[in-house]
């Protein structure tokens, strides 16, 4: 396909904006800026105006496109610049945020004395990050928030957030080229860029409940993630025929403090559900229930890289991103270990990423999944998967479980895929 011209990407990024302007206007609602008092909360909710989303997408790809045509090809390799994680590494590793009252102004040397770094490594360090519109400094020798740094001074997800894409993910990137030369097509999560920039043969999971402090810290930046817009469960909930299957069981495999069976016994009371997960994950989560789902969801300890023993023939097998954590090798082992628990027509029902053929979507949508693609690479040695790799992991698992496809809820993140066993 013929890339847009500038003219056109101008004509694109004009008219798209008049859009999202006359929403934001009609709703009465604050145009984007980041001073400190600017709102935090996504700008359009895509479910709500769906249309008007699709204006920002357009706006931000055309940008991306306009920029890069602007810098030209050398420009655009050079641009690609590790000192941003730098700066942002050090902001959060030195809590830079809280020497600076939301409202106020700090100077550099009170900046240095209370969080105990170099005044002149404070100055290079955050005059780089206001490069990136994280703090700014109004006058001289002078730093105040913006919007983005009150972000990380005030919500601790994305505190977190900040904390391990630079103090963990950045690394584990780092090394995962010497991983790919040490271990050549290793499936195992022992044989990482994480574990190599640990020091450690464990896996990512392994090294992390070491340290209880890190997980925590890694596990609210993955929320952080995964409570943004596309993620909602009322997506899982909408658009899946679960009223067929009537008074029968659902077993969430994986499932954590039961979010996802929360949702189902919802919308659908009737359903017998099950969470299942290793024992110090369930073993907490009656106490996350509601009062009225006491009776209704049962926790159940279970490890799927074990044979399905606790629940045998159960309706729906739902795995809800089990699968992108696993290489295909543990993939074809969590379904072979359901296969002794299934009856004829059961469902193995997957709510996961699908990876688009190149091209179809905005640029800016493709990359955050490429680089979710990556990032399952550095942690664990997975992947995410196209259509074609999921019928192929189906395929190879047994010939039985017969992929009847999937679709992609409008406004959803997350695929729902479906597979019978026969």
């Amino acid at each position: 396909m013929t890339s847009p011209s500038i003219t056109e990407l101008a004509v694109i990024i004009s008219e798209n904006t008049a859009k999202v302007n006359e929403y934001l206007l009609a709703k009465e609602l604050p145009l984007p800026s980041f001073n400190v008092d600017a709102p935090n909360k996504p700008l359009i909710d895509p479910q709500e105006c769906p249309d008007v989303e699709a204006a920002r997408i357009k706006i931000i790809d055309a940008s991306l496109m306009m920029r890069d045509l602007m810098l030209g090809p050398k420009g655009h390799l050079m641009s690609f610049n590790h000192d941003s994680l730098l700066s942002m590494q050090a902001i959060s590793q030195f809590n830079l945020v809280s020497t600076i009252p939301i409202h106020g102004e700090a100077t550099f040397g009170e900046i240095a004395e209370k969080s105990g770094v170099n005044e002149g490594d404070v100055k290079r360090i955050l005059r780089h990050a206001m490069t990136n519109r994280i703090f700014k400094e109004p006058s001289k020798g002078l730093v105040a928030h913006t919007a983005a740094s009150r972000l990380i001074a005030e919500d601790t997800q994305m505190a977190d957030w900040v904390g391990a894409s630079t103090g963990e993910l950045w690394q584990a990137a780092a090394q995962t080229v010497h991983a790919m030369l040490k271990y050549p097509g290793s499936q195992e999560p022992n044989e990482t860029g994480f574990s190599l920039a640990n020091n450690s043969d464990k896996s990512t999971f392994a090294i992390l409940s070491q340290d209880p402090k890190r997980a925590k810290r890694f596990g609210n930046a993955m929320r952080a993630y995964t409570e943004g817009t596309g993620f909602d469960l009322q997506y899982v909930a909408d658009n899946y025929p679960w009223a067929d299957f009537g008074n029968g069981t659902v077993v969430d495999v994986g499932g954590s403090h039961g979010s996802a069976c929360i949702t189902l016994a919802t919308a659908f009371p009737k359903l017998n559900l099950v969470v299942q997960d290793l024992p110090q994950v369930v073993a907490g989560g009656p106490a996350t229930l509601p009062l009225d789902m006491a009776n209704k969801i049962e926790f159940m300890a279970y490890d799927f890289l074990k044979e399905q023993q606790p629940v045998k023939d159960a309706d729906v097998y739902f795995f809800r991103w089990v699968f992108h954590n696993w290489s295909d090798k543990y993939c074809i082992l969590i379904l072979r270990n359901h296969i002794p628990a299934l009856k004829k027509g059961a469902r193995i029902v997957i709510n996961e990423y699908v990876l688009p053929e190149p091209g179809v979507l905005p640029i800016y949508q493709e990359e955050r999944l490429r680089s979710m693609d990556l990032t399952m690479m550095e942690v664990q040695n997975s992947r995410e998967r196209d259509l074609d790799d999921w019928a192929k992991l189906f395929r190879e698992a047994d010939e039985r479980f017969v992929f009847k496809g999937g679709k992609q809820p409008e406004g959803s993140s997350l695929w729902i895929l479906e597979v019978e066993w026969k």
